[in-house]
């Protein structure tokens, strides 16, 4: 695999709206970014071994994916060229 960013290159931390969950947010070098959360209320992912995602690309959540899925996820958005069309969102 290129140097692509995988799912063991987020770093987690409690999210800042949704308690006992935790959230990564990571920018590409291409400008698109991906939220990936995870937690017992209000999410649709455990934060063990399912997580929700929001991606810049999208203008969908998506959720209970495998942390395989997420990298898959992770590098389509990477595979995107530099200023494609991107949703706004608040982060």
């Amino acid at each position: 695999m290129d140097n692509y960013k995988t799912f063991d290159d987020l770093e987690f931390n409690p999210h800042q709206v949704i308690p006992h969950t935790t959230q990564a947010i990571m920018k590409f070098d291409n400008g698109h970014r991906i939220s990936v959360v995870g937690g017992d209320m209000f999410v649709h992912g455990n934060g063990v071994d399912t997580f929700e995602i929001w991606r810049s690309c999208d203008d969908n959540v998506i959720g209970y994916l495998s942390r395989e899925q997420v990298t898959e996820k992770m590098i389509e958005l990477q595979e995107l060229p530099k200023g494609s069309k991107q949703h706004p969102f608040g982060f």
